[in-house]
């Protein structure tokens, strides 16, 4: 592959004069400061290769010229000429000039055209278009940055593919356009088939329906003749019999006057009796609040009362406790001074009576041998000295235990007895706290029912007041709806009676009479009030029943009482035709329903008598939709009704909604009144009942007040009992605990004392045997003289007399001790004090109930008052019912007789009334045959007047069908409006003379019913066919003319969506060449050049189309792994490896259609130092291989691998002028070891 050379410029941009650029090597490097030239160099390649101005930074091309955007042009002309090596060592030379404002372009000096000097560059694969030779500045980083639909677009820009573009969409447009037409003029032509045979269909049926419309209007005229002769007839015959009725009412009228006089008077006399009752009831409501006020005053005293007895009788048991231990305790005083002074004179006795003895012992000795008992006594004393003293200390610590032990006993005596009083405190205090617990558990259990008690009445007043704000809230409800509604209005007479009269059928006849349709029935919405109306027409009123039986038993009846005449509806004969299902599911038009699914039945018994009243007949929203659903198909027609209640009969009558309709209609609202009203006297009665209900508030206040007083009761006795358990009781515990430890200790002591005497009894026993010894030798003779065995006989029996008299003393002494004790400890406590505040307390209970007592006496005398002012109010209020009861009973006499007045005059008036509207219905039954014919266009034969004088009004009512028994109200026609009628009249000669020879109903409407089954017959053959187009030959001729020309123009667009469709394909496959011829190897090779790029085998680069049939129409996916990172989108790789990555791809689409040299401007700004390194091998390798490369560096890391370098410099001027030297780098390069292994 060849290679670029050279580059001549002269005069071109900041290149002043000739200058040669080169020559070039396989890696050559452009650098020098910024704004010196370097890109002026890349724009004189992209020059001299073709580009265009605009691409040159340029507006113009003559600013190509040196010095000519400053106005300081140096020559009117410049060129760059590339001087291009071939393989065979060939050179082109390629120039292309600026000449004024255009350029001119040469090849080997030789001039040619753009588009051959184009063909010269591609022989030597360099294309300007797709510019694969070059890389301008900053496209890296847009590449990089590139979606997948702009990597689309560049590939169709380099792939040349975008040419197709324009022809591709404009085609594709046309295609889809034709294609349409040709569908619309297929589905047109097979429409026109379907005309065509639906016309045929018209055309043989319209003969046939024009001959049963003729018969059918025969059958009709004789219909009308005979109800119109017999209707006339009968109106004649009945208005005689009406003017002599007329004349008996008016007498028996003046007769009810006077009765209703009567009644008015004594109803007056009763209201006053009434308001009289009423001021009694609202004074005995008042009265009764005073004593349910008083009750628990008077309560609370009685509480207050039984409570403080409770404490009095506590207070007095603890006082007469107090008072015996008081007396006790002095008792027990009186006695121990008594016993201490009895004790002390039995010592004084024993006293004197110890010395008198004493004296007569002494007398037995003379004074010598007492003398000498004494000398001996001193000398032996003198010789037992040591022994005496020693003795004597032993005595003495004995007689100190002595007196120890006895003090001990002491001690241990008054200690028991201290613990025997602290036993029986205790037992005293723990009798009381069970009492004390006994009473709380009593107290509990009461309190606890009458918190039951209180919960149930607090229910119950609850519930009430809830009930008592429902029922308020329903009853004003009900109240605004009737004020809304006009409820409370006056029911009139005559709906009075007729709801009279359907009571006494349904008393009469229970379980076989169920009431008047329109009782037992309701619109689910009032929208639909006056269309159902419409449709039940003399239903609404009729009454249904369950057997034909019954319905001649209650007309039996109704004619015994004189009563108006109704409409019964027998349930076991009704013809009932069963619903269409098919109608339900109608959508057109819309809101569409049928007149039965839109009334609600409150008795499901009542459900066959409302179908045999609505029929299949359809409820619309407007008269359009009726008339639509009537007369809008052939084939199907149906009985409509509109909201505003235009009715629209399948035989083609149609009859409108008017005022009295209206009126008719808002019977639905009179029975949603009536229920109110029963529902408000309902009402009205329960709240009556739930006032004297809330009466039980007072009660719950009463018994609140109640349990407070017992809890607080309980409260003191729960704080006495926690006293005495926790306090008193404790204390009196920890006191005994006290004794007892006390006690535990001094019975130790006693026993060590007793153990140490013991001890020292031996020690003394034995000293006094060595005394003894002693003692003998002294007294020996002595006491042979007095002859006793030794001086201690005489000794012991004086010591005995003294030991003797010391033992009683002491005993004397022991007890008055123990009796000052006791005397002592009881002198200390002070149970006087004790009876005295319990005397206080007992004396304050018995005033504080003496209070209470006379409190309670007071609030019980103000309730007896007040019960018996309430009693004598009560028997006001029973004195005064009695005279309302005695008036009521001559009311009802009076009435009674006024009724039966009433009742002779509305018997003579209903008679009257009922020839009245016999003669209206008979005239209206005329009337409504006229306007039938009128509006059915039925020509009846006239003898006088026209058809025309009959107005068109919306009261037509429907012909008695099934086996209802009717007598139904009659219409009122205004005079005008009759007089006109009288003067037409009808020829009957056309009325057969059997017909007009009938002499009752019965027959007449036999013959009637058979004329009708003939006309319905009519009808139905009519409807089977349904009305035929008269004008279908017409409609034959244009449909074949339309089929014609459809064929013709369904055929032409089939072959001009062909031919589109074939042009197309074509574009579309020579897109999707160039396109794939251009990425097929691109993604072929761009993983491998990215592997080489990364240095690293692990490093992966992907090219996919979103679109495999037709990738140009979507996106194209780049992808690429980072060595050692897992997969990432291109938008989260780090700048450098976006870079490397869109360098792979510019390689890749280089590789695709290599030039023969590669021109790069800064392709390594955006690279840091590692990848530059990667960027720089890879081109050397290239560059070494297959690859001339150009490149436009800023950085030493990337430009010193080069070949050459070509420095680009600034001349100092006043404008830029670039100056270049050259280098050649290859004697300086070292062999270099390429680290990556492939």
């Amino acid at each position: 592959m060849g290679r670029l050379h050279t580059l001549e410029l002269e005069n071109f941009k900041s290149y002043k004069g000739n200058q040669i650029v080169g020559p070039f090597k396989q890696f050559t490097a452009i650098i020098g400061p910024n704004g010196s030239g370097k890109s002026n160099l890349m724009d004189a390649m992209c020059f001299v290769l073709g580009e265009k101005a605009s691409n040159l930074r340029v507006k113009k091309l003559h600013d190509l010229i040196h010095g000519a955007p400053v106005g300081k042009a140096v020559a009117n002309r410049c060129h760059v000429t590339m001087n291009y090596e071939d393989d065979d060592g060939n050179m082109r030379a390629f120039t292309r000039l600026v000449t004024g404002s255009g350029s001119e372009y040469r090849v080997d000096n030789k001039t040619v055209t753009p588009q051959q000097y184009g063909h010269a560059l591609e022989e030597i694969n360099v294309f300007m278009k797709a510019k694969n030779f070059l890389v301008y500045q900053g496209q890296v980083e847009q590449v990089a940055m590139k979606n997948p639909r702009e990597l689309t677009q560049m590939f169709e820009e380099i792939s040349r593919s975008c040419e197709f573009q324009a022809d591709y969409d404009r085609l594709k447009a046309e295609l889809a356009k034709a294609e349409e037409e040709a569908a619309f003029n297929l589905n047109k032509r097979r429409g026109i088939a379907l005309e065509k045979r639906e016309a045929k269909l018209e055309k043989d049926e319209a003969e046939k329906y024009q001959m049963l419309k003729e018969e059918l209007e025969s059958k009709q005229r004789q219909v009308y003749l005979l109800q119109l002769f017999y209707a006339e007839k009968m109106a004649d015959e009945t208005t005689s019999d009406w003017k002599r009725k007329k004349e008996i009412v008016a007498e028996l009228t003046g007769n009810k006057a006077e009765c209703d006089a009567a009644v008015t008077a004594k109803q007056h006399e009763h209201k006053k009796v009434l308001k009289e009752v009423h001021k009694l009831e609202n004074k005995t409501s008042a009265k009764e609040k005073e004593v349910m006020t008083q009750k628990p005053r008077y309560v609370a005293a009685k509480q207050g009362v039984v409570h403080v007895k409770a404490k009095l009788e506590m207070a007095n048991k603890a006082h007469s406790n107090a008072q015996r231990a008081a007396e006790t305790h002095e008792t027990n005083v009186v006695t121990l001074k008594q016993q201490l002074k009895d004790v002390e004179q039995k010592k004084q006795e024993c006293e004197t009576k110890l010395a008198t003895e004493s004296q007569e012992l002494a007398m037995q000795l003379s004074d010598t041998q007492v003398n000498e008992y004494y000398g001996l006594k001193g000398e032996a004393t003198k010789r037992c000295g040591v022994i005496d003293m020693e003795l004597n200390k032993l005595l003495q610590e004995q007689e100190t235990e002595k007196n120890n032990l006895q003090f001990e006993q002491r001690r241990l005596a008054h200690a028991n007895d201290r613990v025997k009083n602290k036993e029986q405190e205790i037992e005293r205090m723990s009798r009381q706290g069970e009492q004390l617990a006994e009473n709380i558990v009593s107290q509990n259990n009461l309190i606890d029912d009458e918190k039951k008690n209180l919960q149930n009445l607090e229910v119950q007043v609850r519930e009430s007041k809830e009930r008592l704000e429902k029922v308020t809230t329903e009853l004003n409800n009900v109240s605004r709806q009737l004020s809304e509604a006009h409820g409370d209005t006056a029911e009139s007479e005559r709906n009075r009676k007729r709801n009279e009269t359907i009571e006494n059928l349904k008393r009469i006849f229970p379980d076989r009479v169920y009431g008047r349709l329109v009782d037992l029935c309701q619109p689910s919405h009032r929208r639909f009030q006056i269309a159902i109306t419409k449709v039940l027409a003399k239903n609404m009123m009729s009454i249904v029943c369950d057997t034909d039986e019954t319905a001649r038993e209650s007309i039996i009846y109704l004619k015994e009482q004189r009563l108006a005449p109704e409409t019964f509806l027998p349930l076991s004969v009704l013809d009932v035709h069963p619903i269409k299902e098919k109608l339900r599911e109608l959508t057109e038009p819309r809101g569409v329903k049928l007149v039965f699914d839109v009334i609600q039945c409150n008795n499901p018994v009542a459900r066959k008598a409302l179908q045999f009243a609505c029929g299949n007949a359809l409820v619309c929203e407007t008269p359009e939709d009726a008339k639509y659903l009537a007369y809008g198909s052939a084939s199907d027609r149906y009985k409509a009704v509109a909201l505003d209640g235009t009715l629209f009969e399948r035989s083609g009558i149609i009859s409108g909604g008017g005022q009295e309709l209206r009126q008719r209609a808002k019977k639905w609202d009179e029975n949603a009144i009536r229920k109110l009203k029963e529902n408000r006297v309902k009402l009205q009665d329960e709240l009556q009942q739930l006032h004297r209900t809330r009466k039980k508030e007072l009660d719950v206040e009463m018994k609140r007040n109640q349990l407070i007083h017992l809890e607080n009761r309980l409260k003191n006795t729960k704080n006495e009992h926690t006293k005495i358990t926790s306090q008193t009781l404790k204390k009196l515990e920890q006191d005994l605990e006290t004794l007892n430890s006390e006690l535990s200790l001094i019975q130790p002591r006693i026993d060590e004392i007793e153990q140490r005497m013991a001890e020292r009894v031996v020690q003394i026993e034995k000293l006094q045997h060595k005394r003894n010894v002693i003692t003998d030798e002294v007294f020996h003779e002595f006491c042979q003289r007095i002859n006793i065995k030794d001086i201690r006989q005489y000794e012991q029996r004086e010591m005995r007399f003294h030991e003797e008299m010391q033992d009683q003393l002491k005993k004397f002494d022991n007890e008055l001790d123990r009796l000052r004790n006791e005397l002592d400890y009881l002198k200390s406590e002070d149970k006087r004090l004790k009876e005295k505040q319990e005397a206080e307390k007992v004396k304050r209970l018995t005033k504080e109930i003496e209070g209470l007592k006379k409190k309670e006496e007071e609030e019980h005398m103000t309730l007896k008052k007040l019960e018996a002012e309430l009693e004598q109010m009560k028997m006001a209020i029973v004195s005064k019912k009695a005279l309302v009861e005695d008036n009521d009973a001559e009311i009802s006499v009076l009435k009674k007789a006024a009724q039966q007045a009433a009742r002779e005059v509305a018997a003579a008036e209903k008679t009257a009334a009922a020839l009245e509207q016999t003669i209206l219905r008979r005239r209206h039954q005329r009337h409504s045959l006229l306007h039938q014919c009128k509006m059915n266009g039925i020509k009846l034969p006239l003898l006088q007047g026209s058809l025309a004088d009959i107005e068109i009004d919306d009261t037509i009512p429907s012909s008695t069908t099934g086996a209802s028994v009717s007598v139904s109200d009659s219409q009122q026609l205004s005079h005008e409006q009759m007089d006109r009628e009288a003067q037409i009249q009808v020829d009957y000669r056309m009325l057969p003379i059997s017909l007009r020879e009938y002499d009752n109903d019965e027959e007449v409407k036999k013959a009637l019913d058979k004329l009708n089954k003939e006309v319905s017959d009519s009808q139905a053959k009519i409807s089977r066919i349904s009305a035929p187009n008269l004008k279908a030959k017409e409609r034959m001729e244009i449909v074949k003319e339309k089929e014609a020309e459809t064929t013709e123009e369904c055929e032409l667009a089939r072959k001009k969506a062909r031919k589109i469709r074939l042009l197309f394909e074509k574009v579309k496959t020579d897109r999707y060449h160039l396109f794939h011829e251009c990425f097929e190897p691109v993604s072929q090779k761009i993983d491998d050049i990215y592997k080489k790029l990364s240095r690293n085998e692990s490093a992966q680069a992907f090219l996919g189309e979103e679109n495999m049939e037709e990738p140009y129409l979507e996106g194209i996916a780049y992808n690429c792994v980072a060595p050692g990172k897992r997969f990432r989108p291109m938008d989260n790789l780090s700048g450098g490896e976006k870079t490397v990555a869109a360098l792979a791809l510019l390689f890749a689409i280089h590789a695709r259609s290599p030039s023969p040299f590669f021109i790069l401007d800064e392709v390594d700004a955006a690279l840091d130092n590692t990848n530059i390194g990667k960027v720089a091998n890879f081109i050397c390798e290239r560059a070494r291989v297959d690859m001339q490369l150009i490149v436009i560096s800023l950085k030493e890391e990337f430009y010193n691998k080069a070949d050459a370098i070509i420095g680009i410099y600034p001349h100092p001027s006043s404008y830029t002028v670039s100056g270049m030297l050259t280098l050649d780098l290859t004697p300086y390069k070292q062999p270099q070891s390429d680290s990556y292994i492939e």
